[in-house]
């Protein structure tokens, strides 16, 4: 019994910064980023940034110049082949080829005039895509590229009428060709008309990637010099956060020691008047 007597429970207690009587508040601490751009001067980080436009931009003519180049190639072959029902004799005809047969269409213009508007947007389509390409060489020219102001904006509306000029195109010489068989032919489109879809696409993606990089663009750069106040957030999003002036907060400690030794105090005063 003597023993277990003498015995003293303790709990351990680990030592925690006070701020304000709060005893379980650890202090905020804020990340260090190690990536390479934090240490980048600001004018070659700007550098970094014009040279990926510049990529940008480069590929953007790639896209469009390879569209240019499948719609030049298919332009002077046959897009469609009619095989006549009653006899099954093979006729070919394109936007610009027109068969001699009395039942393909002729050279001369007959209404609702589908294959003449549909020519007029193969033009339009065709003069935008080498405006714009036109606009993207002169910008790789070391004294002219600064000329042309909101190149990728206006490369980017070039590409978008190019494409729906295409796709006007396409879906007019599709009903001048459903129009025309009726009941005595059947259309069957060839690989020609097919690589004209895939034109439209590049134009629409490369009118895409130009509007996303003139948004980019107008970004304002990264300034070191520019003056910006951080935010202080809790660790882990635990904790009350301090609002503290670091003066402030000495000044709260000295008052927090004072009271710890007031408290240690009045105990052993309150025991001695007891004896």
């Amino acid at each position: 019994m003597e023993k277990r007597q003498n015995l003293v429970l303790t709990f351990h207690n680990p030592k925690a910064p006070k701020i304000q009587g709060n005893r379980k508040y650890q202090r905020p601490t804020l990340p260090v980023s190690k990536h390479l751009n934090v240490t980048m001067p600001p004018q070659r980080r700007q550098q970094h940034v014009d040279q990926t436009h510049i990529y940008i931009r480069m590929f953007c003519g790639s896209l469009c110049g390879f569209g240019l180049l499948m719609l030049i190639c298919s332009t002077p072959l046959s897009w469609v082949q009619f095989l006549v029902i009653k006899n099954g004799f093979e006729l070919y005809a394109g936007l610009w080829i027109s068969c001699n047969h009395e039942l393909c269409w002729s050279g001369t213009p007959r209404p609702p005039y589908y294959l003449q508007i549909s020519r007029a947007f193969f033009l339009i389509s065709l003069f935008s895509i080498v405006v714009a390409l036109a606009w993207l060489i002169s910008s790789c020219l070391p004294r002219r590229g600064g000329l042309i102001t909101n190149l990728d904006l206006k490369v980017s509306m070039l590409s978008f009428t190019a494409a729906i000029s295409l796709l006007l195109c396409l879906v007019l010489f599709l009903a001048q060709v459903h129009w025309h068989a009726k009941d005595a032919l059947e259309p069957d489109f060839l690989w020609a008309y097919h690589i004209n879809w895939w034109s439209d696409f590049l134009y629409t993606f490369s009118g895409i990637i130009s509007f996303l990089n003139h948004i980019t663009f107008r970004l304002p750069s990264l300034d070191r010099n520019v003056s910006a106040v951080p935010k202080e957030q809790s660790r882990l999003g635990v904790g009350p956060v301090t609002t503290v002036v670091p003066d402030e907060d000495e000044s709260l400690r000295s008052d927090m020691e004072s009271t710890i030794e007031e408290e240690k105090t009045t105990p052993e005063s309150e025991s001695e008047l007891s004896w």
